[in-house]
């Protein structure tokens, strides 16, 4: 307690109580965690801005955790966290089923709120986008152009959003009798790489059984498609039509500029820290569901198809 008392030590976490904002009662911080999935997409570093603009104003420290994309390593991030004593926890983008997330937020017992994916918790509180409907908005601008081939560059397609958004896809399809074959629904780990080699299985297809537009998981996938074109000699939007997802700012430099799903990603971590702190100081927030607008945006990345033929 002398050295203490001599070197004016104090604690970096605290814990505010019910109804009382951490900036209300000292200087102190109140660390919230904040676990991403791959630190090196553009997508996750708006989403920590928005998360740290939003924990700094209200005197919050945010604890930054990323997990590349491991499902076991994600939750040994997740229940070490009691060791850290943080007050709250923000999963981006989890890659957990359902119900391990559901038990590690019931073992740690502290708010949690989850961002791009819907949780029925009393003690979770969910921000997202409807991926089934933006999914559809894509595929309805490519049927717009005449495309009536297109696949879909899954990413780890058996994550939650990745097939809500090829259900999107395909209820689209099936509306105007038009399917999604296997062969047209490459996957891969979700970065330019991984475009690169999905896009290139789908170019290795005879030209008239492959398709002629595709929509992507994310941006960095479609970027890596885009570069896939090029090395086959093939030019988009002239050969083939993409479409990514996110809305990073890397889609609007590509070449050609490309058309995405435009994800609100400063908005989802600002709002998802909001819903986080209210919920630390007792508070319940108005709305534990927070749906946000994803819109197209379209650039030069699509254009009317150049042939028009049903697959086979």
């Amino acid at each position: 307690m002398q050295a203490i008392s001599a070197l004016g030590y104090k604690s970096a976490i605290t814990q505010p109580a019910k109804n009382d904002s951490p900036s209300s009662s000292s200087n102190e911080a109140c660390i919230v965690a904040l676990i991403i999935t791959d630190i090196l997409n553009p997508f996750f570093s708006e989403v920590v801005r928005g998360v740290e603009d939003e924990a700094g104003a209200h005197h919050f420290a945010m604890q930054l955790s990323n997990t590349g994309e491991n499902p076991a390593f994600e939750k040994r991030v997740l229940t070490r966290l009691v060791d850290f004593h943080v007050a709250g926890i923000i999963a981006c983008a989890s890659r957990l089923p359902t119900q391990d997330l559901v038990s590690v937020r019931d073992q740690l017992n502290i708010p949690m709120v989850v961002i791009n994916r819907r949780i029925e918790h009393p003690g979770i509180s969910c921000i997202t986008i409807n991926f089934e409907d933006a999914a559809s908005r894509a595929v309805q601008h490519l049927l717009d152009l005449g495309h009536t081939r297109i696949g879909y560059l899954a990413g780890r397609a058996a994550t939650e959003s990745s097939l809500a958004r090829q259900r999107g896809l395909v209820k689209t399809l099936a509306a105007h009798h038009l399917p999604l074959p296997p062969a047209w629904c490459p996957a891969s780990y979700p970065n330019i790489e991984g475009g690169f080699q999905a896009m290139s299985s789908l170019l290795e297809l005879p030209e008239d059984e492959r398709p002629t537009a595709v929509v992507a998981y994310n941006d960095l996938l479609a970027i890596g498609a885009l570069r896939a074109v090029q090395a086959y000699s093939l030019r988009v939007p002239r050969d083939i039509s993409v479409v990514g997802f996110d809305g990073i700012m890397m889609a609007e430099h590509s070449s050609p500029p490309l058309t995405t799903i435009d994800q609100p990603k400063y908005n989802l971590g600002k709002l998802a820290m909001r819903q986080l702190r209210q919920m630390i100081e007792g508070q319940l927030p108005k709305n534990s569901y927070i749906l946000l607008d994803s819109p197209l945006i379209v650039r030069e990345s699509t254009a009317p198809c150049k042939t028009v033929s049903n697959p086979k």
